[in-house]
């Protein structure tokens, strides 16, 4: 069940987010892509991208198990594929926080990798750790059988959107030809 309660203090370095309490289109796309009842973006379709378990306003978990499709050395979870879901999560995570009617992008990435990911279950746990009302930074942590694996690090630009801008978006985001 996708929880949503109170989150604990947060320090000012989270100055751009919206109020904890607030009805945000993103954290509606949040809530929808947990129960079903939105349809992740294409590209999170094609690539099964899992959706978020829980939640809260800068914060995000998800509990998933790899596949053994997932390596590419024989035992070892693909290092792209986590890269793919650093910039995933990241995502995820500034629906939950940004206030409308912001957008973001991704600026930068980096993934260190600690310990080698396995076919099994993982644990991905991702924060906003700072956040202005033009830029924010999230860390992605992967945890599988209790070893802190791998750490992805994503800048986000954020910026306003404006109602043509939304329109596009919704178009694209249902599989409509572009005009």
């Amino acid at each position: 069940m996708l929880e949503t309660t109170q989150p604990p203090a947060r320090a000012t370095r989270l100055r751009g987010i919206a109020p904890a309490g607030a009805d945000t289109s993103g954290r509606r796309v949040l809530a929808g892509l947990a129960d079903g009842t939105i349809p992740g973006p294409p590209a999170a379709r094609t690539l099964t991208l899992p959706p978020a378990t829980s939640w809260l306003p800068g914060l995000i978990t998800c509990e998933t198990t790899f596949e053994q499709e997932l390596t590419l050395t024989p035992g070892v979870v693909f290092g792209g594929w986590l890269a793919c879901l650093v910039d995933h999560f990241a995502g995820l995570v500034m629906l939950s926080a940004i206030p409308d009617p912001s957008g973001f992008l991704t600026a930068g990435l980096s993934v260190e990798y600690h310990a080698p990911l396995v076919p099994g279950p993982v644990t991905i746990e991702t924060e906003l750790t700072s956040c202005t009302t033009r830029r924010a930074v999230a860390e992605v942590r992967f945890v599988q059988y209790g070893t802190h694996a791998c750490t992805g690090t994503v800048e986000q630009i954020i910026h306003r959107r404006t109602p043509g801008a939304e329109r596009a978006q919704a178009l694209l985001g249902a599989g409509e030809p572009r005009a």
